[in-house]
């Protein structure tokens, strides 16, 4: 494998967009950031499995401690190459294609005490154009709402097992300047909340789905998506990805539209981890 420079961003960029459902993070942070990385924390080093001249897999690297993965095929002693190449690597998670995820773990040095969250979801997408047209009072959250949004944010954490990912209140602070966060309200009251994690081209990946407690069985995480997505529209959106966290997620997300497409594997360490490796 050899690390991508500027001059690979189309080939990159076409490679990954063939394998879009399980790239949003790669293609999103590539298209961002570009191939070389920056100082942001989502700039991500990009190394290339090429045969003829002609990329067949993508593997990569955050400043913030990730692995991303698209390499159709892996085989365990190319991941034990990959994770080798990696050795003094400080690590965060790891996250992708549930298969592929399954043989890079089994190739890292990594004991499985370590892991906070080690989990594969199922994995949805849908069509924008198969969608049926909602509204919903939605808006981008301000400073009035920092007085539930830090408990909003625990709770979504504890539920999700991200505990380790951020602070409640820093995962708050940064919603008030992200571009697609957005709270649902009835009248003054807030009812729930959606983001986008990913954009790449045409194509969203739905994150950070939450509904309180109190709210819940009203059907409100399928709407606010529902909402969410039907407001992308004028900006190009045509598609939609993202994977449950739970059999109550997955069946209001079935409600709207989303199609079961496969797996994805998420997998976070309670604490920073540096990959180190005998012999």
């Amino acid at each position: 494998m050899r690390r991508a420079t500027q001059q690979d961003e189309p080939a990159l960029k076409a490679f990954l967009e063939r394998h879009l459902e399980t790239s949003m993070f790669l293609l999103g942070n590539l298209e961002t950031h570009g191939a070389e990385s920056t100082n942001h924390s989502h700039s991500t080093g990009f190394f290339l499995r090429e045969e003829a001249g002609a990329i067949t897999g993508v593997f990569g690297c955050t400043r913030n401690g990730y692995l991303l993965c698209q390499i159709p095929g892996l085989t365990a002693p190319e991941a034990e190459h990959i994770a080798r190449m990696f050795a003094g690597y400080t690590m965060a998670g790891i996250t992708g294609d549930a298969k592929q995820i399954a043989t890079m773990l089994a190739a890292l040095p990594v004991p499985q005490t370590a892991w906070q969250l080690n989990r594969v979801e199922p994995l949805y997408q849908l069509e924008l154009a198969d969608l049926a047209a909602s509204q919903a009072d939605l808006r981008a959250p301000g400073d009035p709402d920092m007085r539930y949004l830090p408990g909003w944010f625990e709770a979504y954490m504890r539920e999700t097992g991200t505990q380790a990912a951020d602070d409640p209140r820093a995962r708050a602070e940064k919603s008030l300047d992200a571009p697609y966060v957005r709270i649902m309200f009835e009248g003054d009251v807030p009812l729930a909340m959606t983001a986008i994690n990913a954009k790449a081209g045409s194509a969203v990946q739905i994150g950070g789905v939450f509904v309180p407690p109190e709210n819940r069985g009203r059907g409100l995480a399928g709407q606010i998506i529902a909402a969410h997505l039907n407001s992308l529209r004028s900006e190009g959106v045509s598609k939609a990805i993202l994977f449950a966290a739970s059999p109550d997620a997955a069946r209001a997300y079935e409600k709207i539209g989303f199609q079961r497409i496969g797996d994805y594997r998420i997998a976070m360490l309670t604490e920073p981890f540096t990959l180190e490796f005998a012999g």
